[in-house]
């Protein structure tokens, strides 16, 4: 019988902030899709509804925008007070980081298992890319949202990125086409959380419910955790 030993990784402010960002990025993409593409409307010969309408669809569209912006600001708010949560930023430059990253990618590939690890660098690599996603994704969302009101709040902030990108169109398919890859990461995350569950029985899935993870032994990067707790 092997003895699992616990290790406190996700502080709720993160826990908190991941699953708002959940239902957030879930309600923008099926709304986002309708917006692009009407793929339903109300009885024939009956008048629509308002929760038929596009402009109740827009409307949970920019409210699930606003959510994820603000939670956004929440996750850098709290990010200092929690030393655990620190912002993902991948050691690129530390040799170490490449070993364990080599070793990851080899296990993924189902060539060998790796040794233990709290947050293993190709992870940390994907969520760091995915901060850069969502920052995109916002900056070009409520560019294009101001654009329905010219020399408006976020037309002033952000109107440079529409122009930036090339004009509205250009925008709009850039803004499409990113939610496509938030969407293919969010399957492949879903995908190796409950695989490392099934394989290391560790609670991945659970620890964003708990914020614990449990291992047979120590990590490899157990020091490190230690480390950003002092």
């Amino acid at each position: 019988m092997k003895l699992f030993k616990s290790y406190y990784v996700f502080s709720p402010a993160l826990r908190i902030w991941h699953w708002v960002n959940f239902v957030a990025i879930a309600v923008l993409f099926v709304t986002g899709l309708y917006i692009g593409n009407p793929f339903f409307s109300g009885p024939h010969g009956k008048e629509a509804t308002f929760a038929t309408t596009m402009a109740f669809i827009r409307f949970l569209h920019f409210s699930a925008g606003y959510i994820l912006l603000a939670a956004f600001l929440f996750r850098i708010a709290t990010a200092p007070f929690n030393k655990g949560d620190r912002l993902v930023i991948p050691a690129f430059w530390r040799e170490e980081f490449w070993q364990r990253f080599k070793a990851t990618l080899e296990e993924y590939l189902l060539f060998k298992e790796h040794e233990p690890m709290i947050r293993n660098p190709l992870a940390r690599t994907a969520y760091f890319f995915f901060y850069l996603l969502l920052v995109f994704m916002l900056l070009t969302g409520f560019s294009i949202y101001g654009l329905s009101n010219p020399g408006g709040f976020w037309d002033t902030l952000t109107g440079w990125v529409v122009w930036s990108l090339g004009g509205e169109f250009q925008a709009r398919a850039w803004h499409h086409w990113v939610a496509w890859i938030i969407m293919l990461f969010f399957v492949v995350h879903l995908y190796f959380v409950v695989r490392e569950d099934v394989f290391r029985r560790n609670g991945e899935v659970s620890s964003m419910v708990s914020g614990v993870k449990f291992f047979d032994r120590e990590p490899v990067d157990a020091d490190e955790l230690k480390e950003e707790e002092r």
